[in-house]
């Protein structure tokens, strides 16, 4: 019987001494890569956030410039426009001094505190620049695309397959009561070049009919059938060219319907002349 309590005793100690040593050596390995391991179910960042941002002259007043978000893999922003004037506005709107050149920087960062920064030379003169509202489609309400008089703000449908260039949003239009159609001031007797990315299935007639015309007069200054892409998996850029009356004073740029499932995404407007 003694025998026996001396042997349940050494395995207790041992036991003890193996649990002892173990929760130890747990700890200090805990401790020690603690900051190397990543948490449980979580991924290593590899994305960076780029900053990037576009901006145009609001069409009352040229010193008020909106500024657009360009950037990728961004969750907050901190704009500094200069002087001590801020903001944290995806994309905000500021009002300069006059005209001038003003250095406006731009710093993007995601959920992981992982920072980008550009800055870019904002010219303000004092001319009309055509700027359509809502060039990314991902305005909420959608009123800028709703035309004038349809009873809608909600011309289309928002999409995200295939991707969109850039980051951008897509409006996707799969029915005739889904369009795009707004009117936007332009300076008269002046060329420009309209220019969107899209893509379609591959088949029926068109991607959409085109209009562009005076909204004032009703004058067209083109209308058109917009072609099938090749692919359904992919956008592709387009522009079209066309010269304002001599007394236009407002632009409508219009796409309907046309029977076959398309999606525009960043379009854009460029004077030529």
């Amino acid at each position: 019987m003694k025998n026996k309590q001396n042997i349940f005793r050494k395995t207790t100690l041992l036991l003890f001494s193996i649990v002892v040593t173990s929760s130890f050596v747990g700890c200090v390995g805990s401790d020690t890569f603690r900051d190397d391991l990543p948490d449980s179910n979580s991924k290593v960042d590899t994305i960076f956030p780029e900053a990037n941002f576009d901006y145009t002259a609001d069409q009352t007043d040229f010193t008020i410039i909106n500024f657009t978000d360009l950037s990728t893999e961004a969750s907050s922003y901190a704009w500094d426009f200069g002087g001590g004037a801020t903001s944290t506005d995806r994309d905000p709107s500021f009002q300069f001094p006059g005209e001038g050149t003003f250095p406006v920087t731009l710093v993007s960062s995601d959920g992981n505190g992982e920072t980008s920064t550009v800055t870019i030379n904002v010219e303000v003169v004092d001319e009309l620049v055509a700027a359509f509202q809502c060039p990314d489609f991902l305005c909420d309400p959608r009123t800028p695309w709703a035309g004038e008089d349809r009873g809608t703000t909600s011309s289309y449908s928002a999409s995200s397959s295939p991707t969109p260039p850039e980051g951008n949003g897509a409006a996707k239009l799969s029915s005739s009561s889904n369009f795009l159609d707004q009117s936007i001031r332009v300076v008269a007797g002046a060329t420009y070049e309209v220019t969107f990315w899209y893509v379609s299935k591959t088949t029926g007639s068109s991607a959409g009919t085109l209009l562009i015309e005076d909204a004032d007069t009703g004058d067209d200054f083109l209308n058109q059938a917009i072609p099938l892409t090749d692919q359904a998996s992919a956008y592709v850029q387009t522009s079209f060219s066309f010269t304002t009356g001599d007394e236009t004073e407002n632009m409508r740029f219009n796409i309907e319907y046309a029977g076959t499932e398309c999606r525009f995404s960043k379009i854009s407007i460029d004077r030529l002349n």
